[in-house]
This record gives structure tokens, sequence and C-alpha cells, in this order.
């Protein structure tokens, strides 16, 4: 398989789906959006996980275009590095440092839009709340939210300004939340209690640099999941 023939967008999941939209922009300057991977954040199987690495080494063989590689945020946050879905992401920014040309990496926080994939934080609160099930809320640890239609937009202009080979750039809102903050704003919009417990976690140390703030208003979170649950 040649350029030509490479789709400007791989990937099948709901980053990806919003990316396909701006296909004709992404071919025009030569680039190619790497949003495949593994939907489920707390994958153990070994097969699923090599094989993510696998197919991810039988793409960047094939293309010498720049490639932009849809990462995580959670590699900078301590309490998941050692997450085996979180290292998977790790070793293949490695691969990309190492071996193509042409790169931009950028890690995205949570993010909330229409998907049916239920390991999403957001959709795992939502469905927990909707079915008054019980969940764990962990201690000592934060989370950025951004919605679908502006990670994309943003990741876009960050393609555009970007021109520098070779970056790694973290994309986030201004304001990060406790998972209790993001459940007592679930409530509101769902309007239905949550049946929670609260538990502890080793701190969450974030490792703050070369991040592209958006700059969200203090009802942003608000909003944003009015937009997608109410």
């Amino acid at each position: 398989m040649n350029n030509k023939q490479l789709h400007p967008v791989i990937g099948s999941g709901f980053i990806a789906k919003k990316f396909k939209k701006s296909s004709n922009f992404l071919r025009k300057n030569n680039i190619i959006v790497y949003a495949a991977g593994i939907s489920n954040s707390l994958e153990k199987n070994r097969k699923n996980l090599n094989r993510e690495i696998s197919k991810f080494l039988e793409f960047y063989k094939k293309t010498n275009k720049r490639i932009v590689y849809i990462s995580t945020y959670s590699i900078n946050d301590s309490s998941r590095v050692k997450n085996k879905y979180v290292k998977n992401k790790i070793l293949i920014e490695k691969i990309i440092r190492k071996k193509v040309a042409n790169y931009l990496i950028i890690r995205l926080p949570e993010i909330v839009g229409q998907n049916k994939n239920p390991y999403t934080l957001s959709n795992f609160f939502y469905n927990k709340i909707n079915n008054s099930e019980e969940f764990i809320l962990y201690h000592n640890t934060k989370r950025n939210i951004l919605d679908i239609d502006d990670a994309i937009k943003n990741c876009l202009k960050l393609i555009k300004l970007r021109k520098r080979k070779n970056e790694i750039v973290n994309l986030l809102s201004r304001k990060f939340y406790t998972p209790y903050q993001i459940v007592k704003i679930f409530e509101k919009v769902l309007k239905k209690k949550a049946n929670f417990t609260m538990k502890k976690i080793n701190n969450s140390n974030w490792h703050l640099k070369n991040n592209f703030y958006i700059n969200t208003k203090k009802t942003y979170l608000m909003k944003t999941l009015k937009k997608h649950y109410a």
C-alpha cells in the first residue's frame, strides 16, 4: 500500500470519525492522523495489546507523510502510568520518536462525545448513575475534560500552528476536576443521585509542561455534559 492508497485518518472510533470530516484538509497537506487503538483503557489482554503495537508498526512503514498520532494525557499521570493501556501508548510514542521522520503527537485528556464506548470516563459515570448502580470514586486524583468538538477543532489548530517537525503537545482545558466534582455535576444534569463509595488512590502527580490550553469558562463541564447526556 502506498501513500495514495492510505486514508488520511486511520481509526474507526468516535475521535477518528470526527477527524474524517477534515479529510480533504489532511490530504491536501500531506498529513495522516493516526487515531486508532484500544477503546478499553483497562484492557489487560496481551493479544489485544500486542495487536495494537503490530498495527502501528505495519502502518508507519507504509507512509512518508507527516504522522499526527493521537495519544493520551494519562501518560503524565503517575497513578495510571503502570496501566497496560498507557504503557502501550508510551511504547508507540517511543517508536514514533525513534522511527518517524516527521510527526506531531497530541495527547488528549478525557473526551466527552456521542459514542457507545462504555469505558470512557463520562460514559462510565453516566451509565452507573442512570442505572442506579454503585461504583467507586477515588480520592487524590483529578481529570481534565474536553468536548469532542473542541478537541478536534483545536487538534486541527495545532496541526496548522505546529509546522515545526517532531513535537509532543498536551491539549487541555484550563481546569482540572476531581471525579467527585464530575459526578456531582452529572447528578444535576441527570437529576438523579449517584450511589458511590469513596476510596483512596495514590496521589496523581501531573507533569505540566508543553501544554496547549483551551480557554474554557466555569460552566464548561456542565454545558459539555448537558450537550451529550441531558
